[in-house]
């Protein structure tokens, strides 16, 4: 009853049309197996004995045990206009009301019809002419399109227009098959939707064997195209995910929107679709002719010895692969995504042994991680087999180590990978976790072994999923990781789409857990973490990564220079059998553009609530809103510090409170970045030259050190500014950050911590590191002409081991019973250098 029209015809009207006698029958091609087949079966007005039907049956739904009968032909009545009723089966095929209908029918029958459907648009070209313009064979070919598709056609409506063309409508019990052909061009444009909760896509290799008919060589010889085919899938209506079918994965955006229902691919196929006990997985192969050219791409399958066909990884598909309809990873972003996930981090270890990766499914992670010879293990835990072994099935390239040098063919085969198909969440707390008891280990000794490296390759954390809340939100487990880390330990994880300066904060929105794993992580003592992004991952949008560090120091790493990430790169990543460099895309000139975060990420920042204290304009090293004093309007005379001080800065003009000083040419000052420090340092160390030791003279007279790149580098004034001298007792008048400690208040055996500038986590400070590193100073109060320029010198300080000597020689010198090392030097030379190196 519930298929039954809302109309207000008898039952007799709606199950034949006025004229039925009048109508010519087609051949019926309906091969439908007990299982696959549906369809109409209803009553004529007038019996085989000629008795009237009473008004009592009606339409219902019948599945057939045998073929239809075909019906038959009558060339004579065919017609250009024609309508043909789905009562054109002979009554044999009709079951009684009594009869039941098989059980494998009844959940079909039972089905809830709710406002929702599919629609699905198919566009094939390159079709046979003659086929085109036959109504007798599309029409046939749209009666076994429906009874192979397990649908149900209750009548169609064909016209076969001048000169040439034919369109066809016909009606389903689930809702409407249409097409419109072009013969001359060969095209033929068919839509199908039905409100059935059964998938349309299975339908699309029955249309494109009954409908993408080649069209026959023109000449002898001549290679006919095969018929391209373009298609779309569209969910319609409104619907109730759960209730109306598996359709997550088909909403989507990924998957759902952007390829299921974009039209215009040039190959659109389905390579495979797996359901786990924990996910689906699709994947297809794309070509889209915005970026590859179909006729490009069949070249390359030849050979003629075209650049195609010498080159058809070039012109090769796309092939993506989608969990729960999100794209996760493509052939053409293989490479970008999982080395810009993998090498940043590895390299910021010096010697990473122990790597741990979390989930990593497709295998390329463990690829990248093996690639590297300082690794002796790597611990795979992911908690889906069948996602591994699909991967190995259809993503081969994903997990290939065939090149390497020591490795195998499959990367999961390598002897240093240890692949786990657990639940990292409880894996890891099950080791790491609070509570854990030394003498009561469960598992073997070396699962307890520390990581040097941890790799995060799990779900987006924008993905609003209950296993997302866990991996995101559980700070047991994100503890457990951080106790699995070793004390210069690093983990790294992929924190979805990069945001744009339109978002609002991280705190709110689809973005929140983000904003809840970075909070986590400083909470629980990582002291240096960055975030960077990458565009050519091939995602629609830039993917943001998120890597944090144990140990402040590792910045150092972080922030290496590109000669020194290739030289990396040269010492430690394992040679290939094919003599090509083994990393695709990561390379040092790569790793420098990951140590700036983009702007978008110090907007967002900055967005938070309440507003962290950095974002201030001043903080970025320059402000519009406060007046510079020029170089210009300062001069060099002796300082007013004391007999010994040497030279003093002193003010021409009047300085207001706030303005910067000589902020125009704060930007030059030398830098001697700490690699380079240590450099010199270490040559002074081992031979005594008098150039080195000159370079050593004038980096500590006149220099002073910064903690911001992880270990101590040099920054020196390279204009009359480095003359400016320490102010005793607090009469210090300008400074780059406010302080209240001076040389007699602070502790000469107890390192003060608010010099040592350790956020570990201040995105305008890691956008402006230059800026502020040399920003200049700042007046702290209104400065008159005539009077001198005085900094607080601890301001300076951030080596925490010679704390104690630089305080006690501060307070020296403003007691009188000592000089600075500038005077030292042009007295002669600094006497320690001797002393230093002796080590004394």
């Amino acid at each position: 009853d519930k298929y039954k029209s809302k109309g207000g015809r008898s039952n007799d009207e709606k199950c034949k049309n006025e004229n039925d006698d009048d109508i010519p029958r087609i051949p019926q091609k309906t091969r439908l197996s007990k299982k696959s087949k549906r369809s109409i079966a209803v009553d004529s007005s007038d019996d085989d004995d000629g008795s009237e039907n009473d008004g009592n049956e009606e339409c219902r739904v019948e599945d057939n045990d045998n073929d239809a009968p075909k019906g038959d032909s009558d060339d004579d009545d065919k017609s250009s206009d024609k309508e043909h009723n789905a009562d054109d089966v002979n009554d044999d095929d009709v079951k009684s009301d009594e009869e039941e209908v098989d059980d494998d029918d009844d959940d079909d029958d039972e089905e809830e019809h709710l406002p929702a459907g599919q629609h699905l648009l198919v566009d094939i070209k390159d079709v046979d002419g003659t086929f085109l313009n036959s109504e007798e064979l599309l029409a046939q070919a749209m009666v076994d399109v429906v009874a192979d598709s397990r649908l149900t056609l209750l009548s169609y409506h064909c016209h076969t227009l001048v000169p040439t063309g034919v369109s066809c409508v016909g009606v389903l019990l689930e809702s409407h098959i249409s097409f419109h052909t072009w013969p001359t061009e060969g095209v033929i444009t068919l839509d199908l939707f039905t409100c059935g909760a059964a998938p349309l896509l299975p339908v699309l290799p029955v249309i494109e064997r009954l409908f993408a008919i080649p069209r026959p060589p023109l000449f002898e010889g001549e290679e006919v195209p095969k018929p391209g085919v373009g298609w779309s899938h569209v969910l319609r209506g409104f619907r109730d995910d759960k209730a109306h079918g598996d359709t997550d994965a088909l909403s989507s955006d990924d998957l759902g929107v952007d390829v299921l229902g974009y039209l215009f691919y040039d190959l659109k196929e389905e390579v495979a679709s797996v359901q786990t006990p924990f996910q689906r997985i699709d994947i297809y192969n794309l070509i889209d002719s915005r970026s590859v050219n179909i006729t490009d791409y069949q070249r390359s399958l030849s050979n003629d010895g075209s650049y195609q066909a010498q080159h058809p990884d070039l012109f090769a598909p796309n092939k993506v692969v989608f969990l729960d309809g999100v794209k996760q990873s493509t052939s053409k972003g293989d490479a970008g995504y999982h080395e810009s996930l993998v090498h940043p981090c590895m390299f910021m270890h010096a010697d990473p042994k122990n790597v741990a990766i979390i989930g990593g499914g497709e295998g390329a992670t463990l690829r990248e991680v093996l690639k590297h010879d300082t690794v002796e293990k790597c611990t795979m835990v992911e908690i889906d087999e069948l996602m591994v072994t699909t991967s190995r099935k259809y993503l081969k390239e994903w997990s290939d180590c065939s090149d390497i040098v020591g490795s195998e063919e499959w990367c999961v085969d390598d002897p240093r990978a240890d692949v786990r198909y657990e639940d990292a969440v409880a894996w890891f707390i099950d080791r790491f976790g609070e509570g854990v008891d030394e003498k009561e280990k469960k598992f073997d000794e070396d699962d307890y072994r520390p990581f040097d490296v941890i790799i995060m390759d799990a779900l987006d954390p924008q993905v609003n999923i209950p296993f997302a809340e866990v991996l995101y939100k559980q700070p047991a487990f994100l503890q457990s990781i951080y106790d699995s880390l070793t004390e210069d330990g690093i983990i790294v994880m992929q924190l979805g789409d990069a945001p744009s300066i339109h978002d609002p904060s991280d705190q709110v929105g689809r973005n929140e857990n983000r904003a809840i794993i970075t909070e986590h992580l400083l909470r629980m003592g990582f002291e240096s973490v960055h975030v960077y992004e990458e565009k050519h991952s091939d995602f629609d949008e830039s993917w943001t990564y998120l890597v944090a560090m144990k140990d402040y120091t590792s910045r150092s790493l972080w922030y290496s220079n590109a000669a020194q990430i290739e030289v990396a790169i040269q010492k430690r990543i394992k040679h290939t059998h094919s003599g090509k460099s083994a990393l695709r895309f990561f390379d040092g000139a790569t790793m420098m553009t990951y140590q700036t975060p983009h702007k978008a990420q110090e907007v967002v920042y900055c967005r938070n609530k309440p507003m962290p204290a950095g974002c201030d304009e001043a903080t970025h090293g320059f402000s519009k809103s406060r007046p510079n004093v020029p170089i210009s309007s300062f001069e060099v005379k002796t300082s007013q510090v004391g007999d010994h001080a040497g030279r003093g800065v002193f003010a021409k003009v009047d300085i207001p409170k706030g303005a910067h000083i000589g902020a125009e040419q704060s930007a030059n000052s030398i830098n001697v970045a700490p690699t380079t420090y240590d450099i010199i340092q270490t040559l002074a160390e081992e031979h005594d030259l008098a150039d080195l030791d000159a370079v050593l003279e004038y980096l500590w007279g006149y220099g002073f050190d910064s903690n911001l790149y992880g270990e101590t580098s040099v920054v020196v004034d390279s204009t009359i500014l480095t003359f400016v001298n320490h102010g005793c007792n607090g009469t210090y008048n300008a400074a780059t950050v406010t302080s209240t400690v001076t040389e007699m208040t602070a502790g000469a055996e107890e390192f003060n911590e608010e010099f040592f500038i350790n956020d570990p986590y201040d995105l305008v400070v890691a956008r402006h590191l230059p800026h502020n590193q040399n920003s200049g100073d700042v007046a702290l109060r209104d400065i008159k002409a005539g009077e001198e320029i005085l900094n607080n010198y601890l301001d300076f300080s951030t080596d925490e081991e010679n704390w104690k000597d630089y305080v006690r020689d501060l307070r020296n010198q403003c007691l009188g019973k000592g000089v600075g090392s500038i005077t030292d030097i042009e007295r002669g030379g600094l006497p320690s250098m001797k002393v230093w190196r002796d080590g004394k």
